[in-house]
């Protein structure tokens, strides 16, 4: 089974941050984030659902936020305190 679809069956039951998948996996952060965006195009008719990154210092929400990436900073307080967007598949 490929690393894409042990990721497909993972976000199937829970929720997880592009890092938590990079830590289970041993590898780079951008080589998941690569998947992710392989995945969500190939699962039709399912799709990839994110829960939008937030700043845990004034609770913006990112909802608007097109990559798949974590935002580095918060546009509204210029915190760098971001909780990372959680990723599943539905």
């Amino acid at each position: 089974m490929t690393r894409r679809q042990q990721i497909i069956e993972i976000l199937q039951e829970n929720k997880q941050t592009a890092q938590q998948l990079a830590n289970y996996f041993q590898c780079e952060l951008k080589e998941i984030i690569e998947d992710l965006q392989h995945i969500d195009k190939s699962i039709k008719p399912r799709k990839l659902k994110i829960t939008p990154a937030y700043c845990r210092k004034c609770n913006f929400a990112f909802k608007d936020r097109s990559k798949i990436s974590k935002p580095s900073k918060c546009p509204r307080c210029k915190s760098e305190w971001v909780e990372a967007q959680m990723f599943s598949i539905q």
